[in-house]
């Protein structure tokens, strides 16, 4: 696959691509970073899994009901690999997703994050048919909860849960197009 087929989605500052295998060190750098994982589905993340998660994404594509597809956030002026957004059709409601998104440390408070979650959800509005996307965010999570807050997302729920031993609340975030 040439770069250009690579690529789904060019924002301002922003290459939102598939992973290549060269990504692997950085991806496996920042998914490892405490400050990173503390509000994500992982604990640890190394070198070797960061290689195998990226052979999974290879022959996949976005917009399969039910498969997480994680898109690969690189600076545009660099190439520089930076971040993740995940998105996933939810099963039985094709055109409801959920967003996921992971920023490396040095990389956030520059509207990155917010930039990038803007374009995929375009990208799933105007090209996978979705309605309604759906983020859940930990509401320790005070950035995240800015970013979604700053999008316009509307709070639809909040669930109380027990996130790696510790008592949390889970906000249910919805962006909607009709």
């Amino acid at each position: 696959m040439s770069e250009e087929t690579d690529r789904f989605i060019t924002t301002a500052r922003l290459q939102i691509r598939r992973f290549r295998a060269e990504d692997a060190p950085i991806l496996a750098a920042y998914r490892a970073d405490p400050e990173v994982a503390r509000y994500q589905g992982w604990t640890e993340f190394d070198e070797a899994g960061a290689r195998e998660f990226i052979a999974g994404l290879r022959a996949g594509r976005p917009g399969v009901p039910g498969v997480w597809y994680q898109f690969a956030l690189a600076l545009l002026s660099e190439g520089t690999l930076i971040g993740d957004v995940g998105l996933r059709l939810v099963t039985g409601e094709p055109t409801t997703a959920d967003i996921g998104y992971t920023l490396m440390t040095r990389q956030q408070g520059r509207g990155l994050a917010s930039e990038a979650v803007r374009a995929v959800c375009d990208y799933a509005f105007s090209q996978l048919g979705v309605r309604r996307i759906q983020a859940t965010v930990d509401d320790r999570n005070a950035r995240s909860l800015a970013l979604v807050r700053r999008l316009g997302w509307r709070e639809v729920a909040a669930v109380e849960t027990i996130w790696r031993g510790e008592h949390c609340v889970d906000r249910v975030f919805v962006l909607s197009r009709e």
